[in-house]
């Protein structure tokens, strides 16, 4: 492993462990469901990481690092720019929060939270997700446009920078290994600016310089435990540096369940908010919006798997069944209602699931 992507894994080890910290925060204080979703976020992006480096650096999955150049620079320089930024934003946040202490003590506004959530704030926070489709576009077209980018852009350097460009691309016989590192670098710059914001709010909430985001967050989401945004980013990531390595079966498997998952969440949400009757067992979820969930998530599946099969060649059977594994699952786990956020739970099991599903009938 080289310097850089020692950098790189130890800083993220360093946030994973912080996040760990949070959870045992929080059980500290009685936030029993915040103790569980912080841990399981915690231990998804440690143990992800950890596993990652063991393919790559023992069982040789990969004949390259964690994350290579140029995004290895990228993303030092990320953090090099964005700490400082950061901390200048909690530095002003501090002086109007001190000012205003001369008025009046500080206290959290708990006006800002509600019990539930009005339809326009649940429809907001399902819009979000879809920036998750961006990771599908990076992966199959916007990818090698930046790819060629890079080309073009490097005839302008020396040759010693461009030699190991192409030398490092050149390892792999797969030339989507450039969309799979451009991917890591997107993601995880991401997450990492959105763990920084998040532990300020759970840690000092009073210096959170982001304070009108906390409207879009529901009851069980205020306090200790983490942000769902923190939740998606952690499963997204984790999933695409523990299965984007065996290609191109682990790119379509994340694209496919991470569709499957974000318009399953949105449509369950936004369906039983608006037509659910019949609730589940004593939750505020209903079984209306659980089956259209299932059955979007179904349909949005096949048809990814129908765009991305100029991509990989796919048997008929595979275009009905991972699809249907993926519905029955993300269906399953809205039942149950975990006290980990669905943002992250969807993603993760399901993506292990259909990749391991995926070899089978694939190969």
């Amino acid at each position: 492993m080289n310097i850089l992507s020692f950098i790189i894994t130890s800083t993220l080890y360093l946030y994973g462990l912080i996040s760990l910290y949070t959870a045992l925060l929080a059980k500290k204080r009685g936030e029993r469901g915040a103790f569980i979703n912080n841990l399981v976020n915690s231990l998804i992006l440690i143990i992800s990481i950890t596993i990652n480096l063991i393919t790559i650096n023992f069982l040789h999955i990969s004949n390259i690092d964690f994350i290579v150049f140029p995004f290895d620079i990228f993303m030092i320089i990320f953090i090099i720019f964005f700490l400082p930024l950061f901390y200048y934003s909690i530095y002003r946040e501090k002086r109007i929060v001190k000012r205003d202490l001369k008025e009046k003590p500080w206290k959290e506004d708990f006006s800002l939270f509600s019990e539930v959530l009005p339809f326009k704030y649940e429809l907001y926070r399902k819009l979000t997700h879809l920036v998750v489709l961006g990771i599908v576009f990076f992966y199959f077209t916007l990818g090698f446009l930046v790819q060629n980018i890079f080309r073009d852009v490097l005839e302008f350097f020396p040759n010693i920078i461009s030699e190991i460009f192409f030398s490092i691309y050149n390892i792999e016989v797969n030339k989507m290994i450039f969309t799979q590192y451009l991917v890591v670098f997107l993601v995880g710059v991401s997450l990492l600016g959105m763990l920084s914001a998040d532990f300020i709010r759970i840690l000092r909430p009073d210096l959170y310089p982001l304070k009108p985001v906390n409207r879009i967050l529901r009851k069980k989401e205020r306090h200790m435990r983490l942000g769902p945004h923190i939740s998606m980013g952690i499963g997204c990531f984790s999933i695409i540096i523990l299965y984007g390595m065996f290609q191109p079966i682990g790119p379509l498997v994340i694209c496919t369940s991470m569709t499957m998952s974000i318009f399953a969440d949105m449509t369950a949400n936004l369906v039983g908010k608006k037509f659910g009757r019949k609730n589940i067992r004593n939750t505020k979820k209903t079984y209306e919006g659980l089956f259209a969930g299932m059955g979007v998530a179904y349909i949005s599946g096949i048809i990814t798997l129908l765009l991305l099969r100029q991509v990989y060649m796919l048997k008929p059977v595979s275009l009905i069944l991972i699809p249907l594994v993926g519905a029955v699952i993300i269906g399953f786990l809205d039942f149950l209602d975990l006290e980990v956020d669905d943002n992250l739970s969807y993603n993760f099991i399901v993506s292990t699931v259909l990749f391991f599903i995926s070899i089978l009938i694939l190969i």
